[in-house]
């Protein structure tokens, strides 16, 4: 049975001091990762029918392409999705406040919202 373990050898790092070479390893290991994930996504396109999948080295290759030309997209963390969620139903909350600003409630339900929406907002972008 395969291992997940890669040993790869690296020209010049026998010169690195421990945490940078820590570093460099972390480096390549999530490079190598989404290299792996856009080279299953370039499989699953060229599958036809049921057939067991079967990554090819030209598709690693033309992952790593990909890789390096900055167009592999990283997965976006589902607590990204829950903000975007959140702020979305705080503009409506924020909306129904609106309507009775007029009382103490209203004017706090109002603020509390707008707020929450705004941090949520800012929380669930896709930008950074």
């Amino acid at each position: 049975m395969a291992s997940d373990d890669l040993t790869i050898e690296v020209a010049g790092t026998s010169s690195l001091a421990q945490p940078a070479r820590q570093a460099l390893e972390e480096c390549m290991q999530a490079y190598g990762e989404d290299v792996l994930r856009e080279a299953g996504r370039l499989e699953e396109t060229a599958r036809v029918g049921n057939g067991t999948p079967m990554i090819t080295n030209s598709m690693i290759q033309e992952a790593n392409l990909l890789g390096r030309r900055g167009h592999i997209q990283r997965r976006v963390p589902k607590t990204k999705h829950v903000m975007q969620l959140i702020s979305y139903a705080a503009t409506v909350v924020a909306g129904v406040f609106a309507g009775k600003m007029d009382t103490a409630t209203g004017s706090i339900g109002f603020a509390l919202s707008a707020t929450a929406g705004i941090a949520a907002f800012f929380l669930g972008r896709n930008d950074g």
